[in-house]
């Protein structure tokens, strides 16, 4: 009988997988636990497995765990093979394991894989845009600051 993580991934990579598994390959996620001397038990949620149920989660409209538990159990069960418990126990354990550490490696790798992705007609004047909102600036509420910004008029004294 096949492994229920290789048909999990696989049925992944079939779907919903399918874009990140080329910007965010299973390799580079191998690579970096190696390098982090990361170690897992071999299960149905692996690192790989469980970032991209992460992703998907992040991407549907009901973002709740058990939607994101149904949508993994569905693919082994098309596959013929035993389908994970619909117990989102095990994926809330695995999201917890995944190292912030390794996140934060991979959010800057998957950000110049998607510019690259963009083409260059999608561009504005050739030139990719980044769009900053800097309606909430955050300063010390020191005496020089509240001279060169003073206090709004509708604003209670001693606050901001």
């Amino acid at each position: 009988m096949p492994n229920r993580a290789c048909i999990l991934k696989q049925q992944f990579l079939q779907s919903v997988a399918s874009p990140w598994e080329k910007l965010l390959p299973e390799e580079l996620v191998q690579e970096l636990l190696a390098k982090e001397k990361i170690t897992y038990y071999q299960s149905i949620y692996t690192p790989i497995v469980t970032l991209w149920a992460m992703i998907s989660q992040v991407l549907d409209p009901d973002k709740s765990l058990s939607q994101a538990v149904k949508r993994m159990s569905t693919w082994p069960r098309a596959a013929g093979v035993k389908s994970p418990s619909s117990d989102t126990g095990a994926y809330s354990k695995a999201r917890k394991r995944l190292p912030e550490k390794l996140v934060q490696q991979l959010v800057p790798i998957v950000t110049e894989a998607l510019e690259k992705e963009v083409p260059l007609e999608q561009q504005w004047c050739g030139r990719r845009v980044r769009v900053l909102d800097g309606t909430t600036v955050l300063m010390n509420n020191t005496a020089a600051n509240q001279a060169e910004y003073p206090q709004h008029s509708n604003q209670k004294a001693g606050c901001g």
